[in-house]
């Protein structure tokens, strides 16, 4: 009985429903399932009664909830303290950053300059996809990520900085004739077939999509649901779909498409985001120094 599948269960159970307890913990809801049913046939007794899409706890579900409803939180506090601890004594941070952007737009420079301040701060670099990154928060893998800003809209007891005001764009492969239209927009869209990052992967650019397409009068027609920035660029080079993505990814610089800014387009800046209850002292620090524009003025830092 691993803790993976203790979180799961605790999760389920607490929640009462597969879909709802799937989106809290960025997984699918057939991966829950199936975690579910390994952990019920590794213990040998049913946790759960199933009647439609409603859960309820067996007797001896509710015996082990009420034994393991804490266990979850109190493992990430350990880990989340004395991974803040370790960082600390050795003077460095971890910072994941969302897979397709040029980090030399928004990172390269800012981290010399830190280092020139601080030379003996030390700091690891991982690219991750949304729920990656997102999860890494949440358990404390990451000091800091580097996201988009509509990725975390909802999200509380999060500190946000600016990195990098930017538009959405369209992106259409270069042998669609719409891509040879000059003033194309949104509008020219609504017969296109659409592919998006899954909703799973990330609920906040899910939604954009939607909405920004229903201030043209239509539903987009989603016809894949990729799982990550690259999958998504590759199905648009190849002719599957456009897409709504952004214009600092630098997987996106291809021959074979055509990027169009947005003018307008809401919550596509890239941005930094941290804890508020962080113990790392070289967050705020880190998150001013890379909120800062080239001019030296510093960008917006809020909580979330």
């Amino acid at each position: 009985m691993n803790l993976l599948r203790i979180r799961y269960f605790v999760e389920t159970a607490r929640r009462g429903s597969l879909t709802a307890a799937a989106q809290a913990l960025y997984t699918s809801q057939p991966n829950l399932s199936r975690q579910i049913a390994q952990l019920e046939q590794e213990l040998g007794f049913p946790l759960f009664r199933r009647a439609g899409r409603s859960l309820t706890l067996t007797r001896a579900g509710r015996r082990l909830y009420e034994e393991l409803s804490d266990l979850p939180g109190r493992v990430d506090r350990a880990v989340t303290g004395a991974r803040a601890l370790s960082r600390e004594e050795r003077g460095s941070l971890s910072i994941g950053v969302l897979e397709g952007q040029d980090a030399g737009a928004i990172l390269t420079g800012r981290l010399q300059a830190l280092r020139a301040r601080w030379p003996d701060l030390e700091w690891d670099l991982e690219r991750g996809n949304f729920s990656r990154l997102r999860r890494g928060l949440d358990s404390g893998q990451y000091d800091l990520i580097v996201t988009l800003a509509f990725e975390l809209e909802e999200a509380r007891g999060l500190c946000r900085a600016t990195l990098l005001r930017q538009e959405g764009a369209i992106f259409i492969s270069r042998s669609n004739p719409l891509a040879a239209k000059p003033d194309l927009n949104l509008g020219d869209l609504r017969a296109e077939p659409f592919i998006v990052i899954a909703q799973e992967e990330s609920p906040g650019g899910y939604a954009l999509l939607f909405a920004q397409c229903a201030q043209w009068g239509y539903t987009p027609r989603v016809v894949r649901q990729a799982t990550s920035t690259e999958n998504t660029l590759i199905l648009v080079e190849t002719g599957v779909g456009v897409a709504l993505l952004d214009t600092n990814l630098c997987l996106g610089r291809s021959d074979l498409v055509r990027c169009v800014p947005l003018p307008g387009s809401p919550a596509s800046d890239v941005v930094a985001i941290w804890r508020q209850d962080t113990g790392n002292p070289m967050v705020r620090p880190l998150a001013a120094a890379l909120s800062q524009d080239g001019e030296g003025e510093s960008g917006d830092v809020q909580s979330v």
